[in-house]
């Protein structure tokens, strides 16, 4: 054990502060954030497989070591043991994980977004040594990440959470949110290996086309609007009646790709069944929107609406 000041390890109040400074503006009110902060700061025990429980404030994991460091005084103490002595460890503030949850399916993601941050920043240095089912519950968080103002930070998250999943379903998640958040940051040159994987390993009438997407857009952005189309339309064929992700951004790709070989009739079709199906035209990705103008401006023609009034 070493004896260290308060310059040392990361001390409480600086714990605090790396959890607010992440966020962005407060969703959850402050009274409420302040408490939850206090919980979750708490310190983490870390029972060892000898019975000695060690309360820890901040912990290290290093190759076999982990370093745990409990207040003393002014002071910490730190210690530096093989992980391999850990049974298992007490996190405080775990009845948070349900709230987030409820959150969640209350369409709170705001909040929803705002705890979850909190709470895997509180765990994200012992994940490896935390149960599957810890990292398999931070996948909401990615999905709560891509949907928010900043998704390119899903990309370091998952590169944490991945190595503890073992689940098909849950790591091709995973795949598709790494795939979405390259696209999104217009990284095409990762977009493009990423994107063969994934259509190597999945169909065209499953509860994703995000592969199909950006494969067509990739094939828009390089003019060849034949492939685009034909890529963009396999899941358009065997969608079932559940549309499944991404399928807008399909028709979006089969839509402008018809206008680039000047199929003009066939794209306001797609582009009627694309409304048929409730599918709204994805307005976010700067592949389509020159087709979109183009788009809007038939739609005036012939009937004086365009997009723009139509969404």
């Amino acid at each position: 054990m070493n004896l260290q000041n308060s310059n040392g390890w990361m001390m409480g109040g600086l714990l605090i502060g790396l959890l607010c400074s992440t966020l962005t503006q407060a969703a959850i009110p402050n009274e409420r954030l302040a408490a939850i902060t206090a919980e979750l700061h708490e310190p983490i025990l870390v029972h060892l497989k000898n019975g000695q429980t060690i309360p820890g404030h901040s912990i290290n994991i290093s190759g076999e070591h982990i370093q745990i460091a409990r207040s003393e005084g002014i002071g910490e103490v730190l210690h530096t043991l093989n992980v391999s002595k850990v049974n298992h460890f007490t996190i405080p503030g775990a009845s948070y994980k349900t709230v987030a949850v409820e959150w969640i399916e209350a369409n709170d993601t705001e909040q929803a977004l705002e705890l979850m941050q909190l709470l895997y920043l509180q765990r994200v240095k012992i994940l490896p040594l935390l149960p599957a089912a810890e990292s398999h519950f931070f996948i909401d968080y990615v999905e709560l990440i891509l949907r928010s103002d900043n998704p390119a930070r899903a990309i370091a998250v998952i590169a944490i959470l991945k190595p503890q999943i073992t689940d098909p379903a849950a790591l091709r998640a995973l795949d598709d949110a790494v795939l979405e958040s390259y696209n999104h940051l217009q990284l095409y040159d990762e977009v493009r290996p990423l994107t063969r994987a994934w259509l190597a390993e999945r169909d065209p009438y499953g509860d994703s086309a995000l592969g199909y997407y950006t494969h067509s857009a990739d094939q828009l952005r390089r003019k060849d609007y034949a492939g685009a189309l034909d890529t963009a339309l396999q899941p358009i064929v065997f969608a079932p009646l559940t549309p499944p992700s991404k399928l807008a951004h399909c028709y979006a790709a089969a839509i402008s790709a018809a206008l680039g070989l000047r199929e003009k009739e066939y794209a306001l079709t797609l582009y009627a069944e694309m409304q048929a199906r409730g599918l709204h035209w994805p307005t976010k990705d700067p592949t389509f929107k020159p087709y979109f103008k183009q788009l809007n401006e038939y739609l005036n023609l012939n009937s004086g609406v365009g997009v723009d009034e139509i969404l």
